[in-house]
């Protein structure tokens, strides 16, 4: 199934994420992420982001060059930075879903996740949650929404003031980091 839409929220009430993913036409799932997942999540996204790098430089270059601009997408990135949890190509808001469609089967509830791991794939990366006492969940990233994610997910965790935004950086070239998060050829758990 194919992911639509992306909404990343920060909660201060309880210092928490919100991801919430729309897939298809009447399918989404909500998930509550800790500081330690989040982490994980940008650290295994930074394995994906040194593996791709020379495309990742090239590739919205040469997209946004074979496309012709509207007037519209051009004011917009000229603009004013989006809005919390909103940044993106599209300023359409997120599509509120029935809670029939939540794959968990939970209603509109957001379910906590409490462990991750991650496997890297030739094209991108997959994320699999571990949620108590439900099924886990996987999802498959491409590069491209991968690195999507990794914007969202360092954007807001700035704002949040939750990791010192200079420490992800050197942690993203740190060779030692990657040699960490790669121990089985690609496959990442964090416990």
């Amino acid at each position: 199934m194919e992911i639509s839409q992306i909404q990343l929220n920060y909660v201060d009430v309880e210092d928490r994420m919100v991801l919430r993913i729309n897939m298809g036409v009447e399918q989404h799932l909500t998930l509550v992420l800790t500081r330690r997942i989040v982490r994980f999540m940008l650290d295994s996204l930074s394995v994906l982001l040194q593996r791709i790098s020379p495309a990742a430089t090239q590739a919205p270059k040469s997209s946004a060059a074979a496309a012709t601009p509207s007037a519209s997408a051009s004011a917009r990135a000229n603009g004013p930075p989006a809005a919390l949890g909103q940044i993106g190509r599209d300023t359409r808001p997120f599509e509120e879903r029935a809670p029939e469609g939540n794959l968990l089967n939970v209603g509109s509830a957001a379910v906590l996740v409490n462990n991750a791991a991650c496997q890297q794939t030739d094209t991108g990366l997959t994320f699999t949650f571990l949620i108590e006492p439900l099924q886990p969940v996987s999802l498959n990233l491409s590069a491209h929404l991968g690195l999507g994610l990794s914007q969202l997910l360092t954007e807001l965790s700035s704002r949040a003031q939750w990791f010192d935004v200079t420490a992800i950086g050197q942690r993203e070239t740190s060779q030692q980091a990657l040699m960490e998060l790669m121990p089985n050829q690609g496959s990442v758990t964090y416990h």
